[in-house]
């Protein structure tokens, strides 16, 4: 697919949500274009938060994206479209589908000489690691691990709970929302599934 030169890295942003992550690849991705290098955007076709076309941060910031498929025809769409890129971003790495080993393609952009940006969250709302997450952990050349602050006790938040009417609930792995359905808490606070 793309001839290996070394010159490309890849960085991983984690933590759990309302951490910063989205703002965090946005800023890196700022500083590579004011740099003078041409960068691409991706977010996953499933993510409609808050706008449809843009990756935006919860505090409302936003930048344009490419939409992309999240299933098989996801390594093929987005090799095609940063073909002339120099950096590509990836917002929210854990929604795109499990079984087609999405983050082994993220390290071939990289080997290929791309910079590439993804943000992931650590965590589903069960406290299990997300698989796309941890493989892409394990093949990143740098981690920032970002922290939020723990909506019950203020101390340094690394889960995510899914939350109704003020409680814990579970139920599917993936559920899009923002802080109409999901809080960060501690360890202490979160509140595990018992079985």
């Amino acid at each position: 697919m793309y001839k290996k030169n070394g010159k490309g890295r890849m960085v991983v942003i984690t933590g759990p949500m309302f951490s910063g992550k989205t703002s965090r690849l946005l800023e890196f991705i700022e500083r590579e274009a004011i740099a003078g290098k041409n960068v691409i955007l991706f977010k996953p076709e499933i993510d409609k938060r808050y706008s449809k076309n843009y990756v935006v941060t919860h505090k409302g910031y936003k930048v344009k994206a490419v939409i992309s498929p999240i299933d098989f025809k996801a390594g093929d769409f987005i090799a095609k479209k940063s073909r002339e890129a120099d950096v590509v971003g990836i917002d929210e790495v854990q929604f795109w589908d499990e079984n087609i080993h999405f983050p082994e393609f993220l390290d071939t952009l990289a080997d290929s000489g791309k910079i590439v940006y993804a943000s992931t969250l650590n965590r589903d709302h069960r406290g299990e690691a997300f698989k796309n997450s941890k493989s892409l952990l394990g093949i990143a050349d740098k981690v920032y691990t970002l922290a939020a602050v723990c909506t019950k006790c203020g101390g340094e938040a690394t889960f995510t709970q899914r939350i109704a009417d003020n409680k814990p609930v579970f139920g599917d792995t993936i559920l899009i929302g923002g802080k109409n359905l999901y809080e960060p808490r501690c360890r202490e606070c979160f509140v595990k599934k018992r079985d």
